[in-house]
Order: C-alpha cells, then sequence, then structure tokens
C-alpha cells in the first residue's frame, strides 16, 4: 500500500520526517472535497485529468478557504511549506481534515497539521527550508531530489501574505 510523506526540505537534501499509511489519505481526499465543493460536475471518476485540471486551477483563486488552500497547495509538486509558516499551515491542514472528513476513507489531514506543529516546536538544520508533503509514494518526489528539483521548490505560504 502507498504512504504519503512528509519531508525537511533542506538547502541540498530531504530528510525524511513522517509516513502516514495509504496515500489516497493526502491528496484525493482533498481534491475529492474541493471539486465536490465548488466544480457542478461530477468526473467519471475522481482522478480523471481532464477534471483535476479544473480542480487545481482553484488554487489560482480566491475561491478557497484558508485550510482548503493550505491542503491544495501542498498537493503540489515541489511545493513546500517554509520553515517559518509551519504553525499556520498546520492550522490550516488540522481545519481541513476536519472540514472534509466523512468517517468513511483515510484523512490524513489532521495528522499532518499535528506533525508540522511538532515540526515548528523543533530545532533543526539551518539549512532546512521547509516541508514537503510527497502524496503518494508510488512516485515519491522527495526520497531522492535532483538537484533541478530542490533548485525549482517553491514555498506555499508567506508571511508577506
Amino acid at each position: 500500500m502507498s504512504t504519503s510523506d512528509l519531508y525537511i526540505l533542506n538547502g541540498k537534501s530531504t530528510t525524511h520526517f513522517a509516513e502516514f499509511r495509504n496515500g489516497h489519505g493526502s491528496a484525493p481526499i482533498c481534491w475529492d472535497f474541493i471539486g465536490t465543493k465548488y466544480i457542478d460536475e461530477k468526473p467519471i471518476y475522481s482522478m480523471d485529468h481532464g477534471y483535476l485540471k479544473k480542480v487545481w486551477a482553484l488554487a489560482s483563486t480566491d475561491k478557497l478557504t484558508h485550510p482548503e488552500a493550505t491542503a491544495m497547495l501542498m498537493t503540489f509538486d515541489r511545493a513546500y511549506v517554509p520553515m517559518d509558516c509551519l504553525e499556520e499551515a498546520a492550522d490550516g491542514c488540522i481545519r481541513f481534515g476536519e472540514m472534509c472528513e466523512d468517517g468513511r476513507r483515510e484523512n490524513h489531514w489532521p495528522e499532518i497539521g499535528e506533525k508540522l506543529r511538532e515540526a515548528a516546536s523543533m530545532k533543526h538544520n539551518r539549512h532546512a527550508r521547509g516541508i514537503a508533503l510527497s502524496c503518494t509514494s508510488v512516485s515519491d518526489a522527495w526520497s531522492w531530489p535532483s538537484d533541478e528539483q530542490l533548485s525549482c521548490a517553491w514555498p506555499t505560504h508567506s508571511n508577506n501574505a
């Protein structure tokens, strides 16, 4: 079974931080919840690429609530939460987990939030930039990142906002 994983993103490497069993508890539950709430069509199946493009496009609008935007941005490739924004992201993930809880599906968002909160309270290497979410171990982008991947990483949050 796949996993979702959190990594500490350093200047030139990553450090594994947490693992959550069943990768469906991160990105798929996020995209399904947001798609159902904001898009008036139902996909043939939830991972339909055309439908997902519409869901992903919502991240660049002001339609999403703060918790929804936090979760959505964390599911994107090469995205990370900067170290100085971990508490804010933790709160957003916990609230999002409560919003999308239906009692039937795996839901990692509250645990992701708690792990971000834990990371915020820890002392880290001076090169630590933030925490990145790999939504599935099937294509784990952060386990052995390339130099290009590390150079293209982008922050999901900003204290300037």
